[in-house]
């Protein structure tokens, strides 16, 4: 079973896509700021981390950064309703492990699919081709790789 770490300080969005990934199968770590985000991350076997970019103690944008440095294998997932060229551009220059931006509001199902498609092409192709799926995407065209 996949496990999934989803930062995110808005306790209902955090806690209701939670309990759908629990659904299809993840286990799921809850963490309300960036700095329990990379405690988990110290801690637990995790194969995907979402993180939000604003979030209390540690930004979205900083955990990722010490996440990509202390956890290298691990694909690094944004979701935030910042959703302008520089966010999104800041997101994915934070690490190398940043492999998808997902602007809000997004469906419980649209999370799924996504997380289902970074691990499988993960899996099957490596980050960076996950990394180059995300960047093709239309939403996202204009990020420099």
């Amino acid at each position: 079973m996949p496990s999934i770490l989803y930062a995110e300080d808005d306790r209902d969005c955090r806690e209701l896509f939670a309990l759908v990934l629990r659904q299809h199968d993840y286990r799921v770590y809850e963490a309300i700021n960036g700095a329990q985000a990379v405690q988990l991350v110290r801690e637990e076997p995790i194969d995907l981390v979402i993180l939000d970019v604003r979030m209390p103690m540690m930004t979205g944008y900083d955990a990722a950064r010490l996440i990509g440095k202390e956890a290298p294998h691990v694909p690094i997932m944004f979701v935030s309703v910042k959703g302008l060229q520089r966010e999104v551009q800041k997101a994915f220059d934070c690490s190398p492990m940043v492999v998808d931006f997902l602007m809000k509001p997004i469906t419980p199902g649209q999370l799924v699919q996504r997380v289902d498609r970074i691990l499988h092409v993960v899996r099957t192709h490596g980050l960076e081709a996950v990394r180059q799926e995300s960047l093709a995407r239309e939403e996202l065209a204009y990020v420099k790789a």
